[in-house]
């Protein structure tokens, strides 16, 4: 990666107009100058389309019916040129202005790592930052258990995934499935910064697709040999009880341009929110 790499920002979409202008301008702002922006629309019928056309010649998109998320990501993926790629859902985006740029020099001092992660911040379906999620460092043991990278904030090499990106065959734990399969041979990388965003909307697939999720779970674990052990539910709220506290201090850090639109609370509500209030007393829409 000698010369300055092609990144490219992969998103499907369909119906998340009121979100997808959002993501396209976090992708637009961002100071690193190579970075190719493929939208596959699964043929939406709200203002989708409008957003796609006003985004300009830096965004490639087609708007056609295709067979789910899967499909249109690697409709975007064959489509696509760079040596990096990033995965942003329509209704999520890119923190910060200064995350591709951060990306690349990562990539740049490491050259023997090919996935590179980092933590995350959920928002609200207005844009509001409810909390931080601080992700540990790379283990794939504990990937086996739960899934907990930030799919938004994790970056690939190309090299990585030439040969198959999405595996179709999966509906809900397809970003699991990928990051399981290139643990088994790729080397994994933590940058210590809020990289991208996860929007806690109604419409999302966690609140939708419990049913997929657990017939996609229960072929994870026999194609990689998961399991629970007696320990992990304690081990979950461990991980929980240590995402919020790390992410505590991105509270204080946060910039002061973010990469999206919406109301914010001050740090301090920030910070006091994510230490001290319990999820069960958040709004439902958060949960």
């Amino acid at each position: 990666m000698s010369a300055a790499p092609l990144v490219s920002i992969l998103t499907p979409s369909f119906n998340q107009g009121r979100w997808l202008v959002d993501n396209l301008e976090s992708v637009a702002c961002q100071t690193y100058p190579y970075i190719e922006h493929i939208v596959m629309d699964g043929g939406s019928a709200d203002d989708s389309l409008d957003a796609l056309a006003s985004a300009g010649p830096a965004v490639t998109w087609r708007s056609e019916p295709d067979k789910g998320q899967p499909d249109a990501l690697n409709k975007a993926f064959d489509a696509s040129n760079g040596t990096v790629v990033g995965w942003l859902n329509s209704d999520d985006a890119l923190f910060d202005c200064r995350v591709v740029e951060d990306v690349v020099a990562y990539f740049e001092a490491h050259p023997a790592v090919d996935v590179v992660y980092g933590h995350a911040a959920q928002i609200s379906s207005e844009g509001r930052i409810i909390s931080y999620v601080g992700v540990p460092r790379f283990s794939k043991e504990l990937l086996k258990l739960t899934c907990y990278l930030a799919q938004p904030a994790v970056f690939i090499r190309r090299r990585a995934i030439a040969d198959r990106f999405i595996d179709v065959s999966f509906q809900y734990a397809m970003d699991w499935e990928l990051w399981l399969r290139l643990a088994e041979t790729y080397r994994f990388g933590r940058i210590d910064r809020v990289l991208a965003v996860d929007r806690l909307q109604p419409e999302r697939k966690r609140s939708t697709w419990l049913s997929v999720y657990e017939r996609d779970y229960a072929r994870l674990t026999s194609m990689y040999g998961m399991h629970l052990p007696w320990y992990f539910g304690g081990l979950n709220r461990v991980l929980h009880v240590c995402s919020r506290i790390h992410g505590a201090r991105f509270a204080l850090r946060r910039p002061d341009r973010l990469a999206f639109s919406g109301p914010q609370d001050s740090r301090g509500d920030v910070l006091r929110r994510q230490l001290l209030s319990r999820r069960a007393k958040w709004p439902a829409e958060w949960r």
